[in-house]
């Protein structure tokens, strides 16, 4: 929603609340059998991942800079999403799905998710935003994931740099999609 935000695209939006199991119904795994959300059904197609989202979003849009067209920006981009996919979601992700099951914090995961912060903080000590000197698709994806765990596990002293890269993210009129989704999930949060 916000990469449509930022490229002016007007997206028909059908919310699916994870919280009451919306995604497990009939109707959406038909929509997407893995039952994981965001899906984008596009007339033809229906794209089940965020990220692929994103980039179909761009690469349709005939004025963009989210996703530059020279390679190695664009290879430096689809680093840091793969690294958010492949690395930085799923450490998120484990470390709720354990929090709303009841157990305890483990501290290796916390570990594991501060080493990852670790990373980023290293890619913001060369420039502003994680591939340059202006906002990327991946700062988008990278800093909805920060943004989400940090309601659980606060960024720490040695990660500055995130810190000041996620109040830049927030200032963006687009963020404040996942604002309201951040409140929602702080809601459960207090309500557990």
């Amino acid at each position: 929603m916000m990469t449509a935000s930022l490229l002016d695209i007007e997206l028909k939006f059908q919310k699916i609340d994870l919280f009451l199991g919306e995604n497990k119904s009939e109707l959406y795994t038909k929509i997407n059998p893995l039952q994981k959300v965001p899906a984008l059904d596009t007339g033809e197609q229906v794209i089940c991942d965020s990220h692929a989202i994103a980039l179909y979003l761009c690469r349709r849009s005939r004025s963009q800079d989210l996703y530059p067209e020279d390679t190695i920006m664009r290879a430096r981009v689809e680093q840091m999403l793969f690294f958010n996919a492949s690395l930085l979601f799923p450490a998120d992700s484990v470390i709720f799905t354990e929090y709303f099951a009841g157990k305890a914090m483990d501290c290796n995961k916390v570990d594991h998710w501060n080493k990852l912060l670790d990373y980023l903080e290293g890619q913001l000590k060369r420039h502003p935003w994680l591939v340059g000197n202006k906002m990327m698709l991946c700062d988008l994806c990278c800093g909805t994931t920060v943004s989400s765990l940090q309601l659980l596990v606060p960024l720490t002293d040695r990660h500055v740099k995130v810190s000041q890269w996620l109040k830049s993210l927030q200032q963006l009129p687009c963020f404040e999609t996942n604002s309201r989704g951040l409140k929602r999930l702080a809601s459960f949060i207090e309500n557990k």
